[in-house]
């Protein structure tokens, strides 16, 4: 009965889940096979998994990987998910997304900003474009 509750869920909300314009995507935007990830910049198996993600991105030419931030790990995590959605604005959410997951230890606007900066990021206007 859960799974069936799932993807019920799914079906309900596939428009917002595979088709929002406000979620970033990787890969091949019309690719035909679509995953979503849903994820923490603070989140330990988040990390691990971004470089597997990478690896199926750079072998598999019809994925469409649409990320979902979802900052479950408190205010830095928030923080990171905003200047991160900004950062797309820049046409740099990706490498800022893949520059966030690679930072050992936990984020703080301070770390979250060098970030930014190091993939050459406007920092002023991120932080506009951030609220």
């Amino acid at each position: 009965q859960t799974e069936e509750h799932a993807q019920q869920a799914i079906k309900e909300n596939a428009k917002k889940l595979f088709n929002d314009p406000a979620s970033p995507v990787a890969g091949n935007p019309h690719g035909n096979v679509t995953l979503v990830e849903f994820f923490d910049y603070q989140c330990g198996h988040c990390k691990a998994m971004n470089s597997v993600i990478q690896a199926i991105v750079k072998q598999n030419k019809n994925l469409r990987v649409v990320f979902k931030e979802l900052p479950i790990f408190g205010g830095q995590s928030q923080y990171a998910a905003k200047v991160s959605l900004a950062a797309a604005k820049q046409g740099k959410y990706y490498a800022f997304h893949d520059a966030l997951l690679s930072v050992d230890g936990q984020l703080s606007e301070q770390i979250t900003l060098q970030t930014a900066e190091k993939v050459g990021l406007n920092v002023a206007q991120l932080k506009k474009d951030r609220d």
